[in-house]
């Protein structure tokens, strides 16, 4: 899709017309190489607070209560990030101006994202904790929905396999890169700061140049409740497509996100590491997902596009993503967790290889992209919000066994639901 074109507003009649923008020659395919290293910084900037630095801030501050307060804070959290997602998503569909649809949202996002992560930096208790957290998910989710809503907007779908599996690829290096980082810095502020700040910098630095698509008509219509509501909606009925490959990327998201939100606490617990040493331990677990990533997602990503198939991959990648959390959860050793995270990682690569590019495929409509993939993105939202609740007690009543078990159950789930998809094979 010819990025310089400008996007005109549905045709109601509550429009009225705006001063038409140029947005000028694009830089050649540019974008295919922006999206991703956007996203890397992204992933760079999110992961250190979500996988180390909160649940070490915590212990800092309550040590006993540090599990519990774990699960509020990210549980909170992640309720943010299902409101920010698809409004931001919603709001750039309508958002008219010179630096176009997306940009205002993803340099405003990372701006106030940032914000939140020096909140937890100097947090004295919890509550602030709690509070930054939530910030900082409020704009990282806004930067985050804009960036995705560029794939249809920019990379036409005989592309956009590849894309994505370049995507897939720039979260899960970023997820190496940030926890890389952190074990570098001393514990403290600026172990929380830097890493985050090195991803908000990349972020924003790599996508200032792209040629965002310009809306040159006005959307008039009142966003009342009903339009408020509808950010978070789309009919399943209307659209079952989009239905099931929601499900599958829930079910997905969940197993991946089971295998990292108390990844920290599952070191130090089973295996008696300090927390001095749990950067590091995580660090390497980390990377040994991503290494299974890297070695299946950009093969499968090309290969689906050649195939034009999505589905198969997605079966694939459920079985293999069963067997590594199945590995990390009988571990008996950091070794064997090691070897299971590489497992998991390959698995969660041949789905993310083609994941967003069935998503992007079985989109009702242009012109509400960015909301309709704000709601997609829930799917990978909810999973930060349910799993933190749900875990303390699956942990106490279960241990760690029954966590890790449990989201191997949702990859079975998510293999069932792609089936379902009919419009791509």
């Amino acid at each position: 899709m010819d990025e310089s074109k400008p996007l005109p507003a549905p045709a109601t009649a509550g429009t009225t017309t705006a001063t038409a923008v140029s947005t000028g020659a694009p830089p050649s395919r540019y974008p295919q190489i922006a999206i991703p290293l956007a996203i890397l910084g992204f992933s760079i900037a999110l992961v250190p607070p979500l996988v180390i630095t909160i649940a070490l801030r915590l212990r800092e501050l309550d040590l006993d209560g540090a599990g519990a307060a774990l699960g509020l804070v990210l549980g909170v959290g992640a309720v943010f990030s299902l409101i920010a997602n698809p409004l931001a998503g919603r709001f750039s569909d309508r958002t008219t101006g010179r630096l176009g649809m997306r940009k205002p949202w993803i340099f405003s996002g990372a701006a106030l994202g940032y914000a939140g992560i020096v909140v937890i930096a100097v947090a004295p208790n919890v509550a602030v904790v709690l509070v930054g957290w939530s910030i900082a998910q409020v704009g990282l989710n806004f930067a985050l929905a804009a960036l995705v809503a560029m794939l249809p907007d920019q990379i036409g779908p005989e592309r956009r396999g590849r894309t994505a599996s370049f995507i897939s690829l720039a979260q899960n290096v970023g997820g190496v890169a940030a926890t890389f980082l952190v074990q570098l810095f001393p514990a403290g502020p600026v172990q929380y700061l830097v890493p985050s700040l090195i991803g908000v910098v990349l972020m924003v630095a790599v996508i200032a140049p792209v040629r965002d698509r310009v809306r040159v008509e006005r959307v008039r219509e009142p966003f009342d409740l009903k339009a408020l509501l509808g950010s978070f909606v789309f009919n399943p009925r209307k659209n079952p497509d989009l239905g099931w490959a929601w499900l599958t990327r829930f079910f997905l998201t969940t197993t991946q996100f089971t295998a990292t939100s108390y990844l920290t606490y599952f070191l130090i617990e089973r295996f008696g590491v300090t927390d001095e040493e749990a950067p590091t331990l995580v660090f390497q677990a980390i990377l040994a997902n991503a290494v299974g990533i890297l070695l299946v997602a950009p093969l499968l990503g090309w290969l689906s596009d050649r195939l034009r198939r999505r589905k198969l991959f997605v079966i694939i990648s459920s079985a293999i993503a069963v067997v590594g959390l199945t590995v990390i959860a009988l571990a008996p050793s950091i070794e064997a967790v090691l070897l299971g995270e590489l497992v998991l990682g390959a698995g969660l690569g041949a789905f993310f290889a083609v994941e967003l590019a069935l998503i992007a495929d079985v989109l009702p409509s242009e012109e509400t992209a960015g909301k309709d993939l704000g709601v997609a993105n829930l799917a990978q939202s909810l999973p930060q919000s349910l799993i933190p609740v749900a875990a303390p007690g699956l942990i106490a009543s279960f241990g760690y066994l029954g966590l890790f078990l449990g989201g191997a159950i949702f990859g079975v789930l998510g293999a069932v639901s792609v089936t379902r998809v009919k419009k791509v094979r």
